[in-house]
């Protein structure tokens, strides 16, 4: 599921039905590979509204200790 989702990040335009069909094969139910590429999309989205309006990241790396 995590190299189907990289793909619809990168380039979605090049996921294929064969792709999806993997996923079946790996037991991913149609509702399970549906709501995980909805959730990769809406991500995407938040990701560049907040790019647009230059929101300022909220510190959750450094809180974390990830960074220096």
């Amino acid at each position: 599921m995590l190299d189907y989702v990289t793909k619809v990040t990168e380039a979605a335009y090049r996921t294929t039905e064969e792709d999806v069909q993997k996923l079946r094969g790996h037991g991913w139910t149609e509702p399970q590979i549906a709501e995980a590429v909805y959730i990769t999309a809406m991500f995407a989205f938040f990701n560049r509204v907040a790019d647009a309006f230059g929101i300022a990241p909220q510190g959750y790396l450094e809180m974390n200790g990830l960074t220096k």
